[in-house]
């Protein structure tokens, strides 16, 4: 009877998993029906688009360094001190950019690096909108819980007792932060990283608001959808696919690392 009620819920699964892929696979395949050979490299070569994708790779780059300098100490502050007034209230402006939909994000940064803001008004030579440097904010925005969220979730998976043997033995808080914790939460940050870094090259809506010129990826499929329709975009949709497919390898070797590595600490 068992056996009967177990086959009975792995079809069920099956059935609903198989859907969940199509849905997921059935856009993807049908890029093909758009794709056109005889122009297609000569679309992938239009400087718009490789202007845009260098763009996006170094603009999330730097978003995603910037968030490892000061996420990583928010994430390790949020982990390891419990008790203090304010806690509750400080992670929800953590994951407030997570739920907060792109454009209200942009529209806040306007109200802090906008054209009329005090603090454009105290440096007026720097471009804080409408630049390489507006764009990098967004992205850092957008992309912060991702970095945070992750890092916290590494720290508080470590064993505190390493931290506190070190400090028994004499190290600083600062060795101890740089040689017991971060080693042993260095998977998971490596995975906030990254999925940081995807999220900043993904990132539309705050970025439109902030900087719509120049055109990162996202915005230049934007473009020229708007412009072309979706044959016109093809090329920086393979462009983003691709990006895609690095992180996602990139995220499955880390997280085989995690794997190996807790295999290792059993046996």
């Amino acid at each position: 009877m068992m056996d009967i009620k177990l086959q009975g819920f792995n079809i069920i699964i099956l059935i609903l998993s198989g859907i969940a892929i199509a849905y997921i696979a059935y856009p993807l395949a049908t890029i093909s029906i758009f794709i056109e050979p005889a122009t297609l490299l000569d679309s992938l070569s239009r400087p718009q688009i490789g202007n845009a994708f260098l763009l996006s790779i170094v603009s999330a780059t730097i978003s995603t360094l910037l968030l490892s300098l000061f996420g990583i100490p928010l994430a390790y502050f949020l982990a390891r001190y419990n008790n203090f007034p304010g806690k509750f209230l400080l992670r929800i402006i953590v994951i407030i950019p997570l739920v907060l939909p792109p454009l209200a994000s942009g529209a806040l940064l306007l109200g802090v690096f906008g054209p009329y803001s005090p603090l454009v008004q105290t440096f007026p030579g720097i471009e804080f909108t409408q630049s390489t440097l507006g764009i990098i904010i967004a992205q850092t925005y957008v992309a912060a819980p991702f970095m945070i969220l992750a890092s916290q979730a590494a720290f508080e998976s470590v064993d505190e007792s390493y931290e506190n043997i070190a400090r028994v033995l004499g190290k600083t808080r600062l060795e101890t932060f740089f040689r017991i914790s971060l080693p042993l939460a260095k998977n998971g940050i490596v995975t906030g990283f990254i999925l940081s870094w995807v999220r900043a090259v993904g990132e539309l809506g705050a970025t439109m608001m902030m900087a719509y010129n120049p055109h990162t990826i996202s915005i230049q499929i934007f473009e020229d959808n708007a412009i072309g329709g979706l044959r016109n975009a093809i090329p920086d949709i393979m462009l983003a696919i691709l990006l895609s497919i690095v992180a996602i390898v990139m995220f499955y070797f880390t997280r085989k690392g995690q794997l190996q590595e807790a295999l290792k600490l059993q046996w």
